[in-house]
């Protein structure tokens, strides 16, 4: 029984040890970018399963059975991967993009849209006097979110930012309006989060507004009081739009 558990703390203490170093280079990105490299053999199943979801299993669900039966086509982290900060990122059918990484993880980013009709919100960025005298249009409301996982098909972590916006092209006119933010810890979750920040941002100066959510998600260990970080990075996910009513979805790792 003794035994048994130690293998169990030590299981568990060299997973977050592998997370910890897939985690610890520096990534900073704005929306994906598309780029050519063919995806390995067990991205492309991935790829293949999440775009043919016929049996309606939540992306989680799906995610952790895929991995479990393609363990053995898992590539161990390295020193030489853990180096390489490149991204390969695949459009999805439902719109959203899949990123995968040399470093033990890969994310989903992704965008919601419902119809909305201007109910009362949280906080509204600061409207200027011309905007409230103008006939604006309005988006939808978009929800830009983003889930990161690891190799072993669990979900580490989801960032949301909630919001609208109203637009004029003649004056150029952008009207932010956040609803919320927020995040969602994997379960078990080893994670946990700091300086959380959301809101929404009217730049007068190009005409945009930005709806996002950030924060710091970290993890370490303790032991008798003293505690070790293993990791710590800042992750902002955000929507813009401009006064065209031209809306995308972005992120930003630190």
């Amino acid at each position: 029984m003794i035994k048994n558990k130690i293998k169990r703390i030590t299981i568990l203490f060299m997973t977050m040890l592998i997370l910890s170093m897939a985690f610890t280079a520096a990534v900073s990105a704005q929306e994906s970018s598309k780029i050519s490299d063919k995806p390995s053999e067990l991205e492309q199943g991935l790829i293949d399963a999440l775009n043919s979801n016929t049996k309606s299993f939540s992306t989680d669900d799906l995610i952790t059975n895929y991995f479990k039966a393609n363990k053995d086509k898992i590539p161990t982290p390295n020193k030489d991967t853990l180096d390489d900060t490149s991204l390969r990122t695949y459009e999805l059918k439902d719109g959203s993009d899949v990123t995968f990484t040399n470093q033990g993880f890969f994310f989903i980013t992704s965008t919601k849209k419902e119809l909305n009709n201007k109910k009362e919100i949280q906080n509204t960025a600061t409207t200027s006097l011309v905007a409230s005298m103008s006939a604006l249009q309005y988006t939808p409301t978009i929800t830009a979110s983003q889930s990161f996982y690891s190799l072993i098909g669990t979900r580490l972590f989801t960032i949301y930012s909630k919001g609208y916006y109203g637009f004029n092209v003649n004056p150029a006119i952008v009207e932010t309006h956040y609803t919320d933010a927020w995040y969602s810890l994997g379960t078990p979750s080893i994670f946990q989060v700091s300086n959380w920040k959301e809101g929404g941002i009217n730049y007068l100066n190009t005409h945009t507004g930005e709806i996002y959510g950030s924060g710091h998600f970290h993890w370490g260990i303790e032991i008798q009081g003293v505690g070790l970080v293993l990791y710590d990075k800042y992750i902002k996910v955000y929507s813009t739009c401009d006064q065209f009513g031209n809306v995308h979805r972005k992120y930003e790792m630190q």
